[in-house]
C-alpha cells in the first residue's frame, strides 16, 4: 500500500485516541483492524498497519476525561495557528509544544468546543497510510452550530467550502480535505459537537458485527446518498468512531467540480 509523507496545509494528518486503558484499546483495536502497536515516549503508543503508522494511543487517567478520538491538522506555522484561532473566537489549550524531531504541536478548542489539534511537521507527516482497508479514511464536523464552524474554520485553515446538500466539504489545494454535518434536533442534548474519525473496511456490516462482539456499542446504521452505508459506534471506553466503506472513501476526496486525476485522489 502507498505510503504518505505530506499532507497539504489545512489537511487532517493524524487520529489520536485517548483511552483510560491501554490495554483495552490495543485488544479492541488490534482485533478489528489487525492494527499493531510501536511503544514510544511516555506511554504513548503508535498503531501500525502492516508497519505503517495509522494511528497513535495516549494515556488518559481516568480521573482525567473520557476516552476518545482527537485529530491533528497539518499547518506551516502552528504559532501563526495559535494566534488565527484566538482572533476567530477559539480557545488555545495546548501552547505550541516541540515534540522532538518529529515536529510542533498546539491543542485548541472552535467556538462551539470542539477539540482539535494542529501540527506543523519535520520528520513525521502524520498517518503514513489512509484511506485503505483498515485505517483511517475521512474525519467530519458534526456540529450545531454551523454557521460559527464556517466562519472559523475557513479562517483558521484557509479552507474553502462546497455545499453537498446538508454537508460542507472543507476544500484545500482544489480537493476535499474534511466535511461538516449539523447535528439534527432529535438528537440527544448530551451527544457533543466533534470531529468524527471514519474508518474504511471492506464489509461495513461484518465489521460492525465484529465490533459489537469485541464490546462496541452500535449507536445508528444508516445510509448516505452519496457514500453507503456507515455504522456509528463507542469502543468499548466509550469513544466514538464510524466505520464506512473502503470502496467508497476515496470518492469523498473527490474534486468538488472535476473528476480526479489520473492518479486518483489521495485520500485526505
Amino acid at each position: 500500500m502507498p505510503r504518505r509523507d505530506r499532507y497539504p496545509p489545512g489537511a487532517p494528518c493524524w487520529a489520536e485516541l485517548t483511552a483510560q486503558d491501554l490495554g483495552e484499546a490495543v485488544r479492541f483495536y488490534g482485533e478489528l483492524f489487525g492494527w499493531e502497536i510501536v511503544p514510544l515516549r511516555e506511554g504513548y503508543l503508535r498503531f501500525t498497519l502492516d508497519g505503517a503508522a495509522v494511528a497513535g494511543v495516549w494515556p488518559e487517567p481516568a480521573s482525567s476525561g473520557a476516552a476518545g478520538w482527537t485529530v491533528y491538522f497539518t499547518v506551516e506555522d502552528i504559532r501563526a495557528l495559535t494566534l488565527l484561532v484566538e482572533e476567530a473566537g477559539g480557545r488555545v489549550v495546548m501552547e505550541p509544544t516541540e515534540l522532538e524531531d518529529y515536529g510542533v504541536l498546539g491543542g485548541y478548542l472552535d467556538p462551539e468546543g470542539v477539540h482539535f489539534m494542529g501540527w506543523q511537521p519535520r520528520s513525521k507527516a502524520g498517518a503514513e497510510v489512509v484511506a485503505e482497508d483498515r485505517t483511517w479514511a475521512w474525519t467530519e464536523l458534526f456540529t450545531r452550530d454551523m454557521e460559527a464552524a464556517e466562519s472559523f474554520y475557513p479562517r483558521v485553515f484557509g479552507w474553502g467550502r462546497a455545499r453537498q446538500g446538508l454537508r460542507v466539504r472543507w476544500i484545500t489545494e482544489g480537493r476535499p480535505v474534511a466535511s461538516m454535518l449539523p447535528i439534527t434536533p432529535e438528537v440527544p442534548d448530551e451527544a457533543l459537537a466533534t470531529w468524527l474519525v471514519h474508518f474504511c473496511v471492506p464489509d461495513v456490516e461484518a465489521a460492525a458485527r465484529r465490533a459489537e462482539e469485541l464490546g462496541a456499542h452500535r449507536i445508528a446504521t444508516y445510509t448516505d446518498p452519496l457514500y453507503g452505508l456507515g455504522v456509528s459506534l463507542t469502543d468499548p471506553q466509550n469513544a466514538t468512531f464510524l466505520l464506512t466503506s473502503t470502496s467508497t472513501a476515496l470518492a469523498r476526496a473527490r474534486p468538488p467540480s472535476r473528476e480526479p486525476d489520473e492518479d486518483g485522489p489521495e485520500g485526505f
